[in-house]
């Protein structure tokens, strides 16, 4: 993820991140699903709360916004 916010080019982009945590329940809703399971969506919000991620965004200049800042712009 790291990579890709370094990279981005100006305009608008949208990041797909599954965040969860990796415990006995999310293991066994995700049992049949090793590629996408609990401890994908656990190092998916391991990097999306690090602070070398917010580190990145600001040095990148990168806003966050939510849909409904988007829908305020249509």
């Amino acid at each position: 993820y790291l990579d890709i916010i370094r990279n981005l080019k100006p305009g608008l982009t949208q990041l797909i991140v599954h965040l969860g945590y990796d415990d006995a329940e999310l293991q066994a809703i995700t049992v049949d699903h090793p590629d996408f399971g609990s401890a994908w969506r656990q190092r998916d919000l391991d990097v999306i709360t690090s602070p070398e991620f917010k580190k990145a965004l600001e040095e990148n200049h990168i806003v966050l916004v939510t849909w409904r800042d988007l829908k305020k712009l249509l």
